[in-house]
């Protein structure tokens, strides 16, 4: 029962992140976080979204958007990872799950209606650096490093392929950084290559129909998506300092 638990956790966080560029963390944690200690989970889920991002880029059809459309988050993402591990010991973790679960409780249904910021669609790429600091802050602290980024490119209503070009590669870009901490520090063991073995089987075909299914959708889909995911995220947050 295990194993059919972590398969069918893989496989759908497989699907929606290949679709989205982003909550394979969230999906796959809401079922492996009853049959997995954190610990063991953690190193897990990054590989599992990384081995993602990789089958999904492959299939991922091609605009020629300028990298430089997400190099800022990039950038300043990767120096906020640093930050949100170290801050990680100094803060309290069940504080952190409530302030960032009820601000998406809230800030999704808000959003569901579609509010226009004229001032923030504007802003440059300060603002957006900012955003990614942020998110390798949240990376670093919880591995949800996609929700601020994820917030603010639906701010700046951009199109739904900018939303999940920048998604996609700033993600991509935090748990490879991760990765290589995770090595660094000895955190990745034996026990973990079972678990990445059969991660590369089961979420490899799902990644692959997520990212075909993207392109069959409309931009108001794309969105409902997106804001029922952050929105399950924040409630899962919630649930779990409950619990």
């Amino acid at each position: 029962m295990t194993w059919l638990i972590f398969i069918i956790g893989a496989v759908v966080a497989g699907f929606v992140q290949g679709l989205t560029g982003f909550a394979f963390a969230l999906i796959a944690m809401s079922f492996w976080v009853w049959i997995l200690p954190p610990q063991l989970a953690a190193p897990i889920v990054v590989f599992a979204s990384l081995w993602s991002h990789i089958i999904a880029l492959g299939k991922e059809q091609k605009h020629h958007l300028p990298f430089s459309l997400v190099l800022p988050y990039i950038v300043a993402g990767l120096i906020g990872v640093p930050l949100g591990t170290y801050l990680l010991h100094l803060i309290d973790g069940h504080t952190f799950k409530i302030i960032l679960g009820i601000f998406l409780v809230l800030w999704c249904p808000i959003m569901y209606f579609a509010p226009e910021f004229s001032r923030i669609q504007k802003m440059g790429k300060f603002a957006d650096s900012s955003v990614g600091f942020l998110g390798g802050i949240l990376g670093g602290l919880g591995g949800f490093c996609g929700a601020a980024p994820a917030a603010w490119v639906m701010l700046k209503n951009l199109p739904k392929e900018q939303q999940r070009y920048i998604l996609r590669h700033f993600n991509f870009a935090i748990q490879l950084f991760t990765i290589v901490i995770y090595l660094a520090q000895d955190t990745i063991q034996k026990q973990h290559l079972p678990y990445f073995a059969l991660i590369m089987i089961s979420v490899s075909i799902p990644a692959i129909l997520g990212a075909q299914l993207f392109y069959k959708i409309s931009e108001q889909q794309f969105k409902r998506i997106v804001l029922g995911l952050l929105f399950t995220s924040g409630c899962f947050l919630l649930s779990t300092t409950i619990a």
